[in-house]
């Protein structure tokens, strides 16, 4: 593990087995890099983290499915960003205090995808992100496994908290965000959760197994399981068109606001 003082040599180290000066991605000098950084079972514990997300976002990206690891990791640039998350997590697990060091060698990553994933954002194995132009993923952001996001997806912040103090989301296991789709603020997206293209939560709590169509703003409530949400009501943010769980027909249904629910509370800021 790098002490404070041999940041410059490990940032040169890691844009080279990531490919980030341009070059082709190999396996071998990858598995090296994080075994001399992180010994033995340290470094193999990386490595089958970015291979579990390598696999993961293979079987999604049909593109891809014939690609071996090191030609992902050289030409889908998503999938480097969050090998390079994996690294960062792993640095701040044993020196908290380097996180300016981290976000500093941060920007290389930001530069060559165009992907912003803060060093401080816990994000469980698998995880993919196609293509990933624009993609922001916020210091207190959460996601569980098997997430697909693709380009131009934000989990930032609203300017509320929770009573944790988390101002970015928390998303659940098996959430697919389509591109731009934007979760803001301290929202809850439980599993199974699928944002259409465009669609925009804040500061909401979106229960197991809600579709979210196209271009669709749900806004400060609470979304029941199993919900497809079709449309909102411009004039009432919380009036919405939709197809409620064992329900046959869509219909307007005003959602209850999201305050507090199932242990996760809302602060109201400070003026």
């Amino acid at each position: 593990m790098p002490s404070k003082f041999l940041f410059s040599q490990f940032q040169k180290q890691l844009i080279g087995s990531l490919g980030l000066d341009g070059d082709e991605v190999e396996i071998l000098p990858l598995q090296l890099f994080l075994a001399e950084t992180f010994g033995s079972e340290g470094g193999t514990q990386i490595f089958e983290e970015i291979t579990s997300d390598i696999s993961f976002f293979r079987s999604q990206d049909p593109a891809s499915a014939l690609y071996s690891d090191a030609e992902i990791l050289s030409v889908r640039r998503g999938v480097a960003a969050i090998a390079a998350h994996r690294i960062f997590s792993a640095i701040l697990k044993v020196f908290p205090e380097s996180l300016y060091s981290v976000e500093v060698m941060a920007k290389y990553i930001q530069k060559d995808t165009n992907i912003e994933i803060h060093p401080t954002a816990k994000i469980k194995v698998p995880f993919a992100i196609d293509h990933g132009h624009g993609t922001v993923i916020g210091a207190t952001a959460e996601v569980g496994e098997e997430v697909f996001l693709y380009h131009g997806v934000t989990l930032g912040a609203s300017g509320k908290r929770d009573e944790a103090e988390r101002r970015h989301p928390i998303l659940g296991n098996r959430v697919f965000c389509g591109n731009a789709s934007q979760i803001l603020g301290p929202s809850v997206i439980e599993d199974g959760v699928s944002l259409a293209s465009g669609s925009i939560v804040v500061n909401s709590y979106v229960e197991e197994g809600v579709k979210i169509f196209l271009s669709v703003r749900v806004s400060g409530v609470i979304i029941p399981a199993g919900t497809t949400v079709y449309a909102g009501d411009p004039e009432n943010i919380r009036r919405y068109w939709v197809l409620l769980k064992n329900q046959t027909q869509p219909a307007w249904h005003i959602f209850e606001p999201f305050v507090s629910h199932k242990g996760v509370s809302i602060k109201t800021p400070e003026k």
